[in-house]
């Protein structure tokens, strides 16, 4: 086995050679098994340069870089090259002494790979890239109480993950610029991102089965979108994806083509948007829009045994729920929709066998409009006051159908054909209306007002 230890022994070499403001350069190169590579280079007026290439199998390279400020021009620059299995990095970088830019690169081929990231303020880039299987990277960018009120700058992270999978990325970045690339193929993967402050933006890709991604915001202008569509394989298995955006100018879209996927998206206030697409079978999806702000939502899921709810809590709502089958077997969707007061809006379209559906809306602008097609139905709606108006159409065998409007200027409207009808609607007061049209089969409607 092999060790060096370099750095002190760098920076006294460079000052002897040039006398003021040096940076601290340094380069290894080891091949073979069971090497450590150590490079130190801090206070090095003009930041370090450090190339770390080792190939062969069980290596480790542990860098650390820090700048006193002092320099022109300075930057730290780590450059971690490793070829075979069971190596290790880790990269330290402290530039909170000066605007600097830092940089990190880690590139890992081999299995059971492990890259450890640590970059303390100012411009922060780091990018990790492993290929082949059982690999793990951590990313953790700024903060040290925000940098000491520099507040924790540049951030930006792009983790890429190879081969048949078992991967993990890890993701934190705390102020400012904040950024986040994760790209994972093959089994078995999970990837976290924490973002906490300022301009986040995030993007998970994993192309493979069993997939877990997680991401958590935390104010200011975010952003996120999570594609497990598996684009080039086969429909995947088991895909889980959760986000939650604590407020500020949020999004986030999650699209998913697996069997059994979860999704599902909170959001505490500000603009809001979120979308989710799934189109696999026995599939979750369910978005949360609390404390209020400029809610939208939409989920369309396109296969069997699926389940939908959107909540939206206050102000300009809207949302939408859309089921289908595109070659139907026996589909069992369910979809709710809960909206608390403002300017509302609903939509549900489900389409065939065993249907479910509600809709309720507390006051302001309601509209709210349900339409299934065939098969088990019940349909709902709700409202309670304001300028209420509430649509139900259902097509086909055991529908029952309910309205409940409390006050306000009231509408409603239910259509249903052929098989066990029912609909009741109850309006108290206010500018009433109803219509009910049920065709064929055991009908039956009541309408108070």
């Amino acid at each position: 086995m092999k060790k060096m230890l370099m750095g002190a022994a760098s920076v006294i070499a460079l000052s002897i050679a040039v006398p003021a403001f040096a940076q601290s350069t340094s380069t290894v190169n080891q091949s073979n098994t069971g090497n450590g590579a150590v490079v130190d280079q801090t206070g090095s007026i003009s930041g370090g340069d450090s190339l770390v290439n080792q190939s062969g199998a069980n290596n480790t390279a542990d860098v650390t870089q820090a700048d006193d400020g002092s320099g022109s021009t300075p930057q730290n620059v780590s450059d971690v090259e490793q070829t075979g299995d069971n190596n290790s990095a880790t990269v330290n970088q402290d530039t909170s002494t000066f605007a600097i830019q830092s940089r990190s690169y880690i590139e890992q081929s081999g299995d059971n790979n492990t890259a450890d990231v640590t970059q303390l303020d100012d411009w922060q880039s780091s990018d990790v890239i492993q290929s082949s299987d059982g690999n793990s990277a951590t990313v953790v960018q700024g903060d040290a109480t925000a940098a000491l009120t520099d507040d924790s700058y540049g951030n930006t992270s792009m983790i890429n993950q190879g081969g048949d999978g078992g991967h993990v990325a890890e993701v934190t970045q705390i102020g400012q610029g904040n950024d986040s690339d994760v790209t994972q193929t093959g089994l078995n993967g999970e990837a976290y991102v924490t973002q906490s402050g300022d301009d986040n933006t995030s993007y998970i890709l994993q192309d493979g089965e069993s997939v877990v991604a997680t991401v958590d915001q935390s104010g200011n202008d975010n952003n996120s979108l999570i594609d497990q569509t598996s684009p080039g394989g086969i429909r995947p298995i088991d895909s889980s994806a959760y986000v939650s955006q604590a407020g500020d100018d949020n999004s986030s879209e999650i699209y998913q083509r697996a069997n059994d996927g979860y999704a599902e998206v909170i959001q505490n206030g500000t603009d809001s948007t979120a979308m989710v697409l799934n189109y696999g079978n026995r599939s979750d999806a369910y978005v949360h829009q609390l404390a209020g702000d400029d809610n939208s939502a939409t989920i369309e899921q396109r296969a069997e045994d699926s389940d939908a709810l959107i909540e939206q809590t206050g102000d300009r709502n809207t949302a939408s729920i859309n089921q289908r089958e595109d070659s139907p077997p026996t589909e069992n969707f369910s979809a709710q929709i809960w909206q608390s007061g403002n300017d509302g809006q609903s939509t549900i379209d489900q389409d065939g066998d065993n249907n479910w559906a509600q809709n309720a809306q507390t006051g302001d602008f309601d509209v709210s409009t349900i339409t299934q097609t065939g098969s088990g139905s019940y349909a709902g709606a709700g409202q309670y006051g304001d300028n209420d108006t509430s649509t139900i159409t259902q097509a086909g065998s055991a529908q029952y159908a309910l309205v409940l409007q409390y006050g306000d200027n009231n509408n409603s409207m239910v259509d249903q054909s052929g098989n066990n009808n029912s609909a009741y609607v109850t309006q108290w007061t206010d500018g009433n209306s109803s219509w009910v049209t049920q065709s064929g089969s055991g009908n039956t409607a009541t309408v108070a007002q």
